[in-house]
């Protein structure tokens, strides 16, 4: 799924239009980069960790962890 595809998702989902959905998703992804960029970790509860790791090379590198939640939700699903 792309980021056209997830907005329209969430559009339908929440029963809002594209261009509230978008909105929506621009800004999650705007305070996510904000808030890694200055260092910190993101812990959405029941979903996962959203961190930055530093590699040998000194590049600071995005990373999700998922969380337990998240994981058994996962794992718990049947393919059909």
């Amino acid at each position: 799924m792309n980021k056209t595809d997830f907005i329209k998702a969430v559009a339908k989902r929440q029963g809002v239009t594209l261009r509230k959905a978008s909105c929506e998703v621009n800004d999650v992804m705007d305070t996510l980069r904000v808030i890694l960029s200055s260092g910190e970790d993101v812990q959405l509860g029941g979903f996962g960790t959203f961190e930055v790791l530093t590699d040998i090379r000194g590049e600071r590198i995005p990373v999700f962890k998922g969380g337990k939640a998240l994981r058994k939700v996962l794992n718990t699903i049947k393919e059909e």
